[in-house]
């Protein structure tokens, strides 16, 4: 580990001076950290990382990189004395705001409020509900214990097992612990790959999320149920309208769910495709406009002329839901009338199954199938499996392929 104040070259201030910089390298990785005081490039000596004799205020310039090195060093060993993780990022920390990055819930909400600059503030919500899971856990099981506290070292393998009886005894079922787990292992993750958890510290090389899988029951409705939905008639621009369209885009569009189906722009549609980016994992992808997609887009397309990018469907407005959070709350409030609107059209049409938006992407992936489409051909991805599967496979097989299964759902 090396310490130095150099004179950051890379910034040219306006009075042309450089701005003073503490610079810490360890393991070829180098962070550079403000003084807040400048000079002239002439009256610096860079091998001797100080201001040179004739500069007007070399000996308060000399106290002040005096006082910030003895800060840095003495952190640095304490660091080492106490077998910390190390990182530059934590000893930074360490030093200009007073703690380490061993703790587990300061860390946390710096993951937190990277998901929410990121726009992925749906994500953010779910890292938020399961830091309150833990804090109340940690309050209860170790009432000594300030939850703020809590270092990435006390997550062991003894720690989550009594967190899983806690969520058990709170009537918790399989499936959301899976997803709590998952946040405070994706956590951990990111603090092993930034140096502030030592992987001897990692616990779930013992603790496995697997034993959290169940058979979830997939929910299709047949060809014969989606065209009595389909030919309901219903008042367009109604509530009730919206929610059988979306629920058919969603079918005729590769099972496309419903967060992306929000974000589709005019924009997304070229050359008789439609392409994005999905919301859940940021992977590109792309679906044919056929003559049903083609139908339902015209159904929503302005008479006057438009902005290409205006959102596609009635959820989002980018006048009015502009800010991650506007976005998140509207997102999440139509989805819920969706599905109430969807138990009233599945009641009009017979059909005797619990209709949700999800059981659109359930009956793409359940018709290509009962068609005679091999499995290698329609990923699992379509149902709860692995999105990077999804992937694997158009990569392997090729956009015709897909068109020409999607020849089935007509």
């Amino acid at each position: 580990m090396k310490i130095a104040v150099v004179l950051y070259k890379s910034n040219t201030l306006a009075n042309g001076e450089h701005p003073l910089m503490v610079r810490v390298t360890h393991k070829k990785t180098r962070k550079y950290v403000s003084l807040g005081i400048s000079c002239p490039p002439s009256l610096w000596n860079s091998e001797k990382h100080q201001p040179r004799k004739n500069h007007p205020d070399k000996k308060l310039i000399d106290a002040i990189i005096a006082k910030k090195r003895s800060q840095y060093d003495a952190k640095y060993l304490e660091m080492v004395a106490q077998d910390k993780p190390f990182s530059t990022e934590a000893l930074i920390n360490a030093v200009e705001n007073g703690r380490t990055l061993t703790q587990f819930f300061p860390f946390l909400d710096e993951l937190i409020e990277r998901l929410v600059k990121s726009g992925k503030v749906n994500t953010s919500l779910n890292y938020s509900k399961v830091k309150r899971t833990l804090i109340k856990f940690v309050s209860n099981q170790f009432p000594s214990t300030d939850s703020e506290q809590l270092l990435f070292t006390d997550i062991n393998q003894q720690f989550l097992l009594k967190y899983e009886t806690h969520l058990r005894e709170r009537g918790l079922v399989d499936n959301t612990l899976s997803a709590y787990f998952k946040v405070i292992r994706a956590t951990l993750n990111k603090a092993v790959k930034e140096n502030l958890l030592k992987k001897e510290y990692y616990p779930f090389r013992d603790f496995k999320i697997s034993k959290f899988n169940t058979a979830t029951k997939k929910r299709a409705i047949s060809k014969e149920e989606l065209k009595k939905l389909a030919k309901l008639t219903i008042a367009p621009g109604s509530s009730l309208y919206n929610a059988q369209q979306y629920f058919l885009f969603s079918y005729y569009g590769r099972g496309i769910n419903f967060r992306d189906i929000a974000f589709l722009k005019w924009s997304n549609i070229v050359k008789g495709r439609v392409f994005y980016e999905r919301a859940k994992t940021g992977k590109l992808m792309q679906f044919k406009l056929s003559e049903p997609v083609q139908a339902i887009l015209d159904r929503y397309r302005p008479q006057i002329p438009y902005d290409k990018e205006d959102y596609i469907f009635p959820i989002l407005d980018k006048h009015v839901h502009r800010t991650p959070e506007e976005i998140n709350n509207r997102v999440h409030t139509v989805s819920y009338h969706f599905n109430k609107n969807l138990k009233k059209l599945a009641c009009r049409a017979g059909i005797n199954i619990k209709l949700t938006k999800s059981v659109a992407r359930h009956t793409y992936a359940t018709v290509l199938k009962m068609s005679g489409v091999s499995t290698s051909k329609i990923s699992e991805a379509m149902g709860h499996a692995n999105p990077r599967i999804t992937q694997i496979y158009l990569k392997n097989f090729g956009l015709d392929v897909i068109d020409k299964a999607n020849e089935h759902l007509l």
